[in-house]
């Protein structure tokens, strides 16, 4: 690949407001940890009781409630009483306002919104580095190189944990230094790694 990935991405100067700074710090703590992943990626399906989650991520019931705490805070998710039992179900009023403030966020940051569809100015950045499915070169400018990433990231499933061998294989079909664009995923905070397992940290946007 091109020595370009190897270059040092120039700095940006932004600044976010207190309510802002705690928005994030809440959602980062929220969509930190794997089971609370695999909890969204399972209320993503259907609504579920916590007794169900339990079983499906073959945790306790309390583990599931600890893991639940943080989801609804951040405003991910949703709870009601039903006899003597919780329901949970994704909240999607609460994650309108969260892309809403996000994307707010990420023009601040970034200049652009998190992984948006391909359109106007960021299309003709991806298509001058992305030809015929296959990366050319990662750009020096931290904006378009965020851009070419964005796209990458739409061959990946919200909602999925990948082992690290699935995330090389996707990453192989866009250029062999697969490393690199692993690394730059990390980097960028569009993906999360722990344990070996790797995850979006945004849903996409709808096209």
């Amino acid at each position: 690949m091109d020595n370009e990935l190897l270059e040092e991405r120039p700095e940006k100067e932004a600044t976010l407001s207190t309510d802002e700074m705690k928005q994030l710090v809440v959602l980062g703590r929220a969509l930190s940890d794997l089971t609370r992943i695999r909890i969204l990626g399972l209320l993503g399906q259907r609504a579920m009781y916590g007794q169900e989650l339990a079983q499906a991520l073959d945790v306790t019931p309390p583990t599931i409630t600890h893991h639940l705490q943080p989801l609804v805070k951040a405003g991910l998710v949703k709870a009601r009483r039903e006899d003597n039992f919780r329901f949970y179900e994704l909240d999607s009023e609460g994650l309108q306002h969260i892309a809403e403030s996000t994307q707010r966020i990420a023009r601040t940051l970034f200049g652009s919104e998190p992984l948006p569809p391909k359109s106007n100015g960021r299309a003709r950045v991806v298509d001058s580095f992305i030809k015929d499915g296959h990366l050319l070169s990662l750009p020096a400018q931290y904006k378009k190189r965020r851009y070419v990433m964005e796209e990458i990231a739409h061959s990946f499933e919200w909602g999925r944990l990948y082992e690290e061998k699935e995330v090389n294989a996707i990453m192989r079909t866009f250029n062999d230094d697969f490393a690199s664009l692993r690394r730059e995923m990390i980097d960028q905070r569009i993906m999360m790694r722990e344990n070996g397992k790797y995850w979006l940290v945004r849903p996409h946007n709808p096209v």
